[in-house]
Parts: structure tokens; C-alpha cells; sequence
């Protein structure tokens, strides 16, 4: 991979971003970059000046007591601008604006109606977000979709209800006239993992996602996030369970067909599908003992797939999948520890609410940077 061009090389806005790149999540001297960056002082003096002139960075305090005079500390001013996320569920939308400090500023959360979620509902929420959001700088939006990386598209969105293409950064764009990132929200999930996996241990990891209605896997491969020519890499509750049956995982396993399962088997569901099965199988009852086995194996069809084409260190389970014990882990990898020559550790995702919105958030502010300020 060829090496990053030299500070010296880039155009004014780009040094301007990597400086305030370089700043974002601590404080440092002039002389701090001058040594990240491998450039002379006047450089670095002459950029981080227009960034002071133009109310982006502030100096502030001493990094320590020393002999002579102590070097004064850059960082970015906390209120200079605003970035703003959302997340977009089948159950509800969540919206949230933060300060470049990292502090919440506003945040919304508003009920859609199970299986449809109408694009002009997350337009109208983020313009409310908006209203209370001084200086927006850019949005970050998460969906449970194929994303098109060039045009932010949004297609094969079930839980959302979209059948149809949905220009969705253009439909932003136009309305608020800023930067604007789509992403899929379980590639989300995994970037937000990414901060937490030893990928020295191993390059490749999955994303394994349960939802309503869909599964879908983020990929890392080789250390990079992984979304595919179409932007529909990860779309394994697509894939058919058998050669012979055209039941696809998705249909099977998602947490409505196990519900429904369950509803004609005479059981009330009354919370989560996943949890309920678990429950009743562990009680000893026979329909959910077979579903139960039924569910485990379409998930260790799914892992033994994935493992055989990216052997990836380990496979993560996250949304309703979390509900999976050791014991269910265990139960799934059987049939791949037989059948292959490796198998991942497969284990439970953590447990971060905020996963989506803080990943679209940086998503969004990479994006920004990238673009030059």
C-alpha cells in the first residue's frame, strides 16, 4: 500500500484537516506536530495560524511544568461546529447532534411503526435536530440496507419496508446543504467493535447481526472493513440454507420467524423471540427444544460458511444474537470444528447502545476531514 503523501504535499485545505485530525482527541504542541508529521516548524506554524485565525483551534494551558518556557498546548474549539447522527431502526429512529469534544448537544428518539419507516420521517427529524444544533458541520446516517458507496443509495432495506431504491444522501444533501455519510449500520457495529479486537491475534473478524427481519455481517478482512463492489458485502441472511431449499437464512431465522414459530406452537411470546425460545427449550418444551436446534444449525451453517471463505479469527454475535449463551456458541461450532481445518472463537458482541450513532458520527467527521476544511 503506498504511503500517505508528506503535509509539505498537500493542498492548504488538507493540511488544515490533518492538522485538526491530528488534534481531535488530545491536545498537543506545535512541536507535537512537527514531529507526527515530519515537517519544518514553519509549516506547522504557518497552518496551525489560519486554523487559530478561523476559530477551528485555540491554544490552551501547559502540558507540564519544565525549564525555560513550557510548549502551549493546541486543541479544537469545542463549539466551532456540530456533527450529527441517527440511526434508523424498524422500531424507531434515533438522532443525535454532538459538540467537537465529543459532548451531546441534542438528541431525539421517535417511534415508527413496525415494518415501514418513511424516508421524509428521518429528513423531518434530523431538520428538528437541526433547529437546536448551532453550526452543523455534517450527518452521519446508519440503515439496515445495501448502501451504494458512490451515491449513498439505499436498496434491499427490509426493516426499514423499502422496496425500492432510496436516494437517501441526496435527499439530505439538498436539504441542508452539508456533508453527509449513509453507511449500514451493522458495518457500524463492527467498526465500533474494531476498537476493542487484538487484530494482531488476527486480521479478519465478522460482525454476525440478528434483527427483525434481517442478518446481515460487517467484515473486517486483512485489517480493513470490508463492503463489497455494491456496497452489499456482508449480506449472508440472503444466502440459502441448501442447495435444494429456497428458504434463504433471513426467512428462517430472523426474529419474526422465530416469534411466529413459537405463536403456532401456542406459546406467548411476551418479550424478546430470541430470550423466549432459550427459555422454553431450557424448560424442556419440544417445539422449542426442535426450533431451538433448528435456529442453532442455521447459524452454524452461516459460520461454517463464512469461516471457510475468510477464516477469520473470531465471529461476533450481535443485535437479538447476543441472546446466544457459551453453550449455544458451542452447539454451532461442532459441526465447523468437524468439517474444517479452523475454527473462530465465537462470542457474544458488547453490549453498546450508542454503537451505531458514535460509529456514523466518526464516520461522518472522516468524511468532513477528508474533504478539507
Amino acid at each position: 500500500m503506498m504511503a500517505r503523501p508528506t503535509l509539505a504535499l498537500d493542498d492548504r485545505r488538507t493540511q488544515r484537516a490533518r492538522i485538526v485530525g491530528a488534534l481531535h482527541e488530545q491536545r498537543k504542541s506545535r512541536t507535537d506536530l512537527v514531529e507526527q508529521f515530519g515537517v519544518s516548524s514553519s509549516l506547522i506554524t504557518r497552518v496551525v495560524r489560519s486554523l487559530l485565525d478561523d476559530g477551528v483551534l485555540r491554544e490552551v494551558g501547559n502540558q507540564a511544568q519544565s525549564i525555560g518556557r513550557p510548549p502551549v498546548q493546541l486543541e479544537v474549539v469545542r463549539d466551532y461546529g456540530a456533527l450529527l447522527s441517527v440511526s434508523c431502526a424498524s422500531d424507531s429512529l434515533r438522532a443525535r447532534s454532538i459538540n467537537l469534544h465529543g459532548g451531546v448537544i441534542a438528541e431525539t428518539v421517535a417511534p415508527a411503526t413496525s415494518g415501514r419507516v418513511d424516508p421524509a420521517a428521518i429528513i423531518e427529524l434530523v431538520a428538528g435536530l437541526v433547529e437546536r444544533t448551532p453550526h452543523l458541520l455534517a450527518i452521519g446516517v446508519a440503515v439496515p440496507g445495501v448502501v451504494d458507496a458512490e451515491t449513498g443509495d439505499v436498496s434491499a432495506a427490509p426493516d426499514l419496508g423499502w422496496e425500492s431504491v432510496v436516494p437517501l444522501r441526496t435527499m439530505l444533501r439538498d436539504r441542508f446543504g452539508t456533508v453527509v455519510t449513509i453507511d449500514n449500520d451493522v458495518n457500524l457495529m463492527m467498526a465500533s467493535e474494531r476498537r476493542s479486537l487484538d487484530l494482531r491475534a488476527g486480521r479478519n473478524a465478522v460482525y454476525l447481526y440478528l434483527g427483525e427481519r434481517g442478518i446481515g455481517a460487517g467484515i473486517i478482512a486483512g485489517g480493513r472493513l470490508i463492503e463489497g463492489d455494491h456496497g452489499a458485502a456482508g449480506e449472508i441472511g440472503l444466502f440459502p440454507l441448501s442447495a435444494t431449499d429456497r428458504t434463504d437464512f433471513e426467512d428462517s431465522t430472523s426474529t419474526i420467524a422465530i416469534a411466529a414459530r413459537l405463536e403456532a406452537a401456542g406459546h406467548d411470546i411476551g418479550g424478546q423471540a430470541v430470550d423466549r425460545l432459550l427459555a422454553l427449550a431450557d424448560a424442556g418444551d419440544p417445539a422449542a427444544q426442535t426450533l431451538r436446534t433448528e435456529i442453532l444449525a442455521s447459524f452454524s451453517h452461516a459460520i461454517a460458511v463464512i469461516t471457510a471463505i475468510l477464516d477469520p479469527h473470531v465471529i461476533l454475535l450481535g443485535g437479538h444474537a447476543r441472546a446466544f449463551r457459551p453453550e449455544d456458541h458451542a452447539e454451532m461450532l461442532e459441526p465447523v470444528r468437524r468439517n474444517l481445518p479452523f475454527a473462530p472463537d465465537v462470542r457474544a458482541a458488547r453490549a453498546n447502545p450508542n454503537a451505531v450513532l458514535d460509529s456514523a458520527v466518526n464516520r461522518c467527521w472522516q468524511q468532513l476531514l477528508t474533504g478539507g476544511l
